[in-house]
């Protein structure tokens, strides 16, 4: 066992080094100056806020990104190709995790260039998108930080509008979930601790379907589904359909922030992380009661 571990040592040792070399190398060649940090990354201020809010611990941090290899190879970037990101700050919500840490440097307004070493990103995984032990070079531009309760109210606000607009005389309760029994059951309502067996399709509030289901069975007991369904759940009788259209909140609140994105299907395919959804996302559900036991 003592002898194992010291090899384990002994390999990130070696990662380290290796990884370290070849972005020193990278610096080298281009005529980089960057600062290092105790954790083995390298980063540099692109466009600094010095009157920018501070990032700290457990913010929600909303922010662009592209990230690349040290030869160029863009991979992904939603400066241009898409919406904003989020992750709880310093919550082992991010991956690369290097990059947990990096943003903790920056204020709000601000953009950084990180230089990641494979150790801190995404180590020997295999990806579609670029090789085992690869070192990136991700840029990062902070536009905003909030509480997660400016969150809830914020998208509390949004699905609002949205339920005005497409299902008007939908219910809401405390929680922030919105109801719309679509076709109403005549069985029985489950009950906490019983048995369900559903059939559901998940969405975002666009309407991209992220996960659908069929006869799925399990109890209502806080832990099996997320809150909101079984919240919603609780509210349909036997036999019925409904839509339910859930803030974060109680659905999978931070959940874990990848990035480059189109690498978290594989993540959830090799089972590294459990969930397809993005973090803090209103999901909607169509879903069919089939059974109460």
């Amino acid at each position: 066992s003592v002898a194992s571990c010291n090899k384990l040592e002994s390999d990130l040792e070696k990662q380290m080094k290796i990884d370290d070399e070849k972005i020193q190398a990278y610096f080298l060649q281009n005529d980089i100056q960057a600062q290092s940090h105790n954790l083995g990354f390298y980063y540099k201020v692109l466009e600094s806020n010095t009157a920018g809010e501070q990032l700290n611990k457990n913010d929600v941090v909303k922010f662009l990104y592209s990230i690349s290899l040290l030869d160029g190879t863009l991979i992904e970037s939603n400066f241009t190709e898409g919406k904003p990101a989020l992750f709880k700050l310093n919550s082992y919500t991010m991956i690369p995790e290097g990059l947990d840490y990096g943003i903790k440097l920056m204020k709000k307004g601000e953009k950084y260039r990180f230089y990641m070493p494979s150790y801190l990103a995404f180590g020997n995984y295999v990806s579609n998108h670029f090789a085992p032990r690869s070192n990136f070079i991700i840029d990062v531009q902070v536009l905003d930080k909030m509480t997660e309760t400016a969150v809830f109210n914020m998208q509390k606000d949004s699905i609002i509008t949205y339920m005005n607009s497409a299902y008007p005389g939908y219910e809401i309760t405390e929680s922030g979930l919105c109801f719309v029994d679509s076709i109403p059951g005549t069985g029985y309502s489950p009950q906490q601790g019983g048995m369900v067996t559903v059939d559901f399709k998940r969405k975002y509030l666009n309407n991209a379907l992220i996960k659908s289901v069929e006869g799925v069975s399990f109890p209502l007991n806080n832990i099996s589904a997320v809150a909101g369904l079984q919240e919603g759940l609780k509210m349909m009788k036997e036999g019925g359909s409904a839509i339910l259209v859930m803030p974060s909140s109680i659905a999978f609140k931070e959940s874990v922030c990848v990035i480059p994105r189109k690498v978290r299907s594989e993540l959830v395919r090799d089972k590294i992380i459990s969930e397809e959804v993005l973090p803090y996302s209103i999901l909607k559900y169509i879903v069919k009661l089939k059974a109460v036991n």
